[in-house]
Parts: structure tokens; C-alpha cells; sequence
């Protein structure tokens, strides 16, 4: 996996030392590993030098500590199998990998637990919330991680642990924008400790973080002069990433101010580091301020340049987290397979010891009276049959579950194999040809000529995503309803100028027919991605110098039938019979190339009856497809 550059290293628990110190150390622990006269010393001194480095030879780091894990599993060192595993984990969470890190940290929080090690519990702790807290931004639960970890950092006195933990919480209350007033005591308690400590990178990091809360709160020169501070301090120190990450704020500070020369030199400077090192958030948010700054002085050719490749690596970092969240429901799922197996296993072994009692029970009471043997053995019987029928009842939960699974994992594969093709193969096109504009391999006038095409990648790709957000927030959150009077012949005309270009490219007609003071009972939003859908739909589907017609009548029972009429090449039953299925979906081509995925027909479906209406298509191979959207006229 591509590495995801972290920025604030010292506060995942890096050591701190001038660059001699720290050879210096290193050299006197590889010593020791080969002097070690034990398998849990050398174990101890191999995990140590993977912390040492952890933020300065990464893969160094990972080659200790599997040799610790490695060399613990095989003499039973539990602590050193504990801490190796931690170790792992910070690996994985540096390089991005938080499905993984999670798993491995996780295992040593467990085998820590077990040993009732509380430093090495703090430790798994700390990297749990700093998951949380960098990588996927759950603030709630990384506060519980966290202060689980200062708990345990307060009872061993562990004050550099405790002085990271201040910065690690004001930033995200700086984050977050809650308990600023908290947020700002707690920064001046880690600058405090920090300089008792004589630890000036981290005194850098609380620097940083107290000037986050500033910005905040809209205090613009105690923000820059703080972000000046921190920066002052980690270019003593050559602590790149943090320079990096400061100057890209304080552009941003200068920009607010609308000083947008002073803007542009930060974040150029901020671009040029954080490209180096690959931070790619830090490089994201230069590329987005050079924009903004260039088009407030209205250099456009130049903020079209700096957004295009903010969009390009936005659209990265949204496939990276899209897939690092599916890893997670992976892992979270297979744990409560695995929890759900232990209970079941737990209930048998209380079943088998209940019938071993009524057993020993019955040979008992055998003694005293066949009355009563009769009574026990009826008695158990009638338990026998219960249970069977609750076991009976219980397969038959977990298969009927089983089928869903399987058919949500058919529809999951599908899915993820048309985002694949359909939205890769675009963007792909996308950068080669801007990628050629940018080394002057085409000229002006062949640029314009692909103009068109550019145009409908972008549409494309656009209407893609849009309809796999809304399926997929669907899917977890359902749909959001806020039906009101809706102008249909407004909001109709809104859907075809976005299509105006498209259908100018194919030349196809666009006609708006419906009456100007026409109403429908309706969620706009939805209402408008159906009709946008609909009309995106049809002109895929038509010919060069086809036709396209939106037109709206009332019917009976004050329902309003809304009509997207075309003359493309049209359907056969099979196809329309298997239209709105989420089983059917599958990329299809329109009669210029276009891509789609199938999805947005879906959607329609769905936000129809989600409206209280229904969706019907009319339609014949060479004859053109007509889709009636039937909904109230008021509520």
C-alpha cells in the first residue's frame, strides 16, 4: 500500500534525539542484541531498536520487530510477543495500513491484558487513538483510547508520555472546534512540560496545537504568531514534516487576510516539502490554498492548474479511505463471526454439563422410586425437545442469514468491479491527457478540439460518483425525506442546462414541454437526481440527431405523471424486465462510448417510492424508451 505520510510523528510516541545521540544508541543496542546472553534480553533489546526507528527507518523498524515476534512465539515471551505486536501495528498505522494496524495492536492489547501489562496496554492504547484520531477521524473514540492511555502514563509518572498526550487532545479539540476553553489549558500545560523537559520538537508539536486553537477561533495573529513559533523550533531541529504542515497553515492565515502574494510563497514552499516527503494531506491543502490564491488575483489559468490536482488527489485519498473503511468492516465483521462462534461453543459446553447433572440426577432418584424416574425421564425429554427445537430454530436464523450475506457479497463484488473499471479507466484517460497539456504535446487547438470528450469524461466520472454516494449513504443511513411544493417546470429546465453541452455534442434535441405552473409533492433533491438521471439515461441511449422530451400531466386521484421520453435505440422485455434490479447492474455503453453503470436507475427507483410514487418504462428495440415517475400533487 501506497505510505501515507503522518505529520505528527512525536506525538505517536517517537524518541527524541539529535541525530548523533541517536546513532550513538542505536550502535550501543545492535551491540547488545548480539551480546545477549538470554532470548528475552536480546527480544527487549530487538524491540527497543525497533522504537528507536520507527520514525527514521521505518522499514528497519518492521525488520526488528517481526525478528522479536518471530523469536518470542517460538520461546513462549509473552511480553516480548506483546510488544512486538504493538510495534507492528505502529508500522502499519505510519504507512497508512489501518485495517492492519488495527488487527495487530488489537492482538497486543489482548495478550497485554492477559499479563496485566499496564505500560504496554498504554502503548497499544496511544495507538489506538492516534488511529482514530489521524487516520479516521473518530474523535469520540480516540479521546476514550487516549485518556485510557494518560491513566496509566499518570500512575507510572510517565511525563513526556503525559506531555504528548496534552498535544494529542488539543488538536482535537483544535480539530473539532469543541472545549477550546479546555483545549488552550491543556496546550499551556504541555508547552510547560515540554520546556521543563528540554524537549523542544515536542515543545514544537504543543506550539502547533495551541495555534490550531487559535485559528479556531478566528484569532488570526495569536494563530500565526504560534504557527511561527512551532516552525521556528522544528527547523532547529530539521523536523521536515512538521515544517511542512506549519508552513501550508500559515498560507492559509495569509490568506484569510487576503494577503495573497505572502499566501502564495508559504504554500509554495509547504508544496515543495510536503511533495519530498509524500505528506499527502499537508500537499493536498497547498494545492487547494495556491488555487485559491491565484484566483484572487484573477491568475485563473494558473488556479485551474493547482485545482486540478487538488481534485486528482483528493479523488486518491478517497479511494484509499474508501478502502481502508471496507478492511475495517472486514475485520469488525469477522470478530463478530468469531465472538458469535465462542458463545455458541459456551452454550454447548453449559448444555452438556446440564444434561451430565440431570443424568447423574435420574440414576439417583432411580434408587428412591420408579415414580419418580418416570417423571425426570419426561421431563427430560420434553427439555430434549425443546432445545432441539430451539437449535432447529437457531439453523434455520443462520442460513436464511448466510443467503443474505452471500447475496449482499455478490452485489458488494459487482459493485466494487464496476467503481474498478468505470471510474479508473476515466480518470486515467483524464490525467494522460492532462499530463500531455502540461508537457506541450498537443497544442491549443487540439486541446479544444478533445474539449468535448474531456467534457463528458467528467460528466461521466461525476454522475458515477454521484450515484455511488447516494446508494451507498442510502444503504447505511436510508434516505432523508423532506417532500415539499415543488415548480416541476423549474426544476426540470435546472436538469436539462446541465445537459445542454452533452447533447449539443450529439446533437440531440432537448424539449421542456411541461406546464410553467405545474406542482408535484416531492423531496427536491431527489426529485431532481431522478429527473437528472432519467434525462442522462436518454441521451446515452439516442442516436445523433435524436430527441428528448420532459412533458407532465395530471391523472386521477391527484397524482402527477412525469414523463422522459426519447428516440434511442430502446429495449427488449428482457431488458426492461431486469431494469430496476440491483442483481442486473452492470457497466453498459451508450451510442457514442458513453459509460454507466446501471446504478442510477436504481436510485430512481429508490427515491421514487421513497416520495410515495412509482416508476414505470415503456419501451421497444429501434423505438425509443419512455420512463413515467408517478407522484402526489400535494400532500
Amino acid at each position: 500500500m501506497t505510505k501515507i505520510a503522518l505529520i505528527f510523528i512525536l506525538f505517536l510516541g517517537a524518541q527524541t534525539f539529535t541525530q548523533g545521540q541517536q546513532q550513538h544508541v542505536l550502535d550501543s543496542l545492535e551491540i547488545q542484541v548480539g551480546q545477549s546472553k538470554t532470548d528475552s534480553a536480546k527480544i527487549d533489546f530487538l524491540n527497543e531498536l525497533s522504537n528507536r526507528y520507527l520514525a527514521y527507518q521505518p522499514q528497519k523498524s518492521k525488520q526488528y520487530a517481526e525478528e522479536a515476534l518471530q523469536l518470542s512465539q517460538t520461546v513462549g515471551y509473552k511480553r516480548g510477543e506483546a510488544i512486538a505486536l504493538n510495534r507492528l501495528g505502529e508500522y502499519e498505522f505510519r504507512q497508512g495500513n489501518y485495517a492492519k494496524a488495527i488487527e495487530l495492536t488489537t492482538a497486543s492489547l489482548k495478550l497485554a491484558e492477559q499479563l496485566n501489562d499496564s505500560s504496554t496496554m498504554a502503548m497499544a492504547y496511544r495507538v489506538l487513538g492516534n488511529i482514530n484520531t489521524f487516520g479516521f477521524k473518530r474523535f469520540d473514540q480516540a479521546l476514550q483510547y487516549q485518556l485510557k492511555a494518560f491513566t496509566i502514563y499518570e500512575k507510572l509518572n510517565d511525563k513526556r508520555n503525559i506531555a504528548s498526550f496534552y498535544g494529542n487532545i488539543t488538536w482535537i479539540y483544535g480539530t473539532t472546534g469543541q472545549n477550546l476553553e479546555e483545549g488552550h489549558r491543556l496546550a499551556d500545560r504541555g508547552i510547560q512540560l515540554s520546556d521543563s523537559l528540554k524537549d523542544y520538537q515536542l515543545l514544537s508539536y504543543n506550539y502547533n496545537s495551541k495555534g490550531l486553537l487559535y485559528l479556531k477561533e478566528d484569532r488570526l495573529d495569536s494563530a500565526l504568531r504560534y504557527f511561527i513559533l512551532s516552525n521556528s523550533i522544528a527547523e532547529k531541529s530539521n523536523d521536515n514534516a512538521v515544517i511542512a504542515y506549519n508552513k501550508s497553515i500559515i498560507g492559509e492565515i495569509y490568506l484569510l487576510r487576503e494577503n495573497h502574494k505572502t499566501a502564495i510563497d508559504w504554500f509554495s514552499q509547504s508544496l515543495k516539502e510536503s511533495r519530498e516527503l509524500n505528506l499527502r494531506e499537508v500537499l493536498k491543502n497547498s494545492y487547494l490554498g495556491l488555487a485559491r490564491c491565484y484566483a484572487g488575483i484573477k491568475d485563473y489559468q494558473r488556479a485551474y492548474q493547482y485545482h486540478l490536482q487538488y481534485d486528482e488527489l483528493s479523488n486518491t485519498i478517497l479511494n484509499w479511505e474508501t478502502t481502508q473503511k471496507a478492511l475495517i468492516t472486514e475485520l469488525e465483521f469477522a470478530e463478530e463471526k468469531r465472538e458469535a462462534k465462542i458463545a455458541e461453543l459456551e452454550l454447548a459446553n453449559k448444555q452438556a454439563r446440564l444434561e451430565k447433572i440431570i443424568y447423574i440426577i435420574f440414576f439417583g432418584v432411580v434408587l428412591i422410586a420408579m415414580l419418580i424416574i418416570t417423571l425426570l425421564v419426561t421431563k427430560n425429554n420434553h427439555q430434549r425437545l425443546e432445545t432441539n427445537r430451539l437449535l432447529q430454530e437457531k439453523n434455520e436464523e443462520i442460513a436464511l442469514q448466510n443467503e443474505r450475506l452471500r447475496q449482499t457479497n455478490t452485489v458488494k463484488d459487482k459493485l466494487f468491479s464496476i467503481i474498478s473499471h468505470d471510474l479508473r479507466t476515466p480518470l486515467a484517460s483524464l490525467k494522460g491527457l492532462l499530463a500531455m497539456v502540461l508537457r506541450h504535446d498537443i497544442s491549443d487547438k487540439e486541446f479544444k478540439e478533445l474539449g468535448p470528450k474531456l467534457n463528458n469524461l467528467v460528466i461521466g466520472t461525476n454522475e458515477t460518483l454521484e450515484n455511488l454516494f447516494q446508494w451507498s449513504h442510502s444503504q447505511m443511513n436510508g434516505w432523508a425525506h423532506h417532500p415539499k411544493l415543488v415548480n416541476l417546470f423549474d426544476l426540470a429546465d435546472r436538469c436539462l442546462a446541465l445537459f445542454n453541452e452533452s447533447a449539443k455534442t450529439k446533437g440531440i434535441h432537448l424539449t421542456n414541454t411541461i406546464n410553467k405552473d405545474q406542482t408535484v409533492f416531492a423531496d427536491e433533491n431527489q426529485l431532481e437526481l431522478i429527473i437528472r438521471n432519467l434525462i442522462n439515461n436518454a441521451i446515452k441511449f439516442t442516436q445523433q440527431g435524436g430527441q428528448v422530451i420532459l412533458d407532465a400531466k395530471e391523472e386521477a386521484n391527484h397524482i402527477v405523471a412525469i414523463r422522459i421520453s426519447d428516440t434511442g435505440i430502446g429495449m427488449d422485455e428482457d431488458q426492461v424486465r431486469n431494469l430496476f434490479s440491483i442483481k442486473e447492474i452492470h457497466s453498459t455503453r451508450g451510442t457514442s462510448g458513453e459509460k454507466g453503470t446501471g446504478l442510477g436507475l436504481q436510485l430512481c427507483k429508490e427515491m421514487t417510492e421513497n416520495n410515495g410514487g412509482t416508476i414505470t418504462v415503456t419501451s421497444a428495440p429501434g423505438k425509443g424508451s419512455a420512463f413515467t415517475v408517478r407522484l402526489k400533487a400535494s400532500g
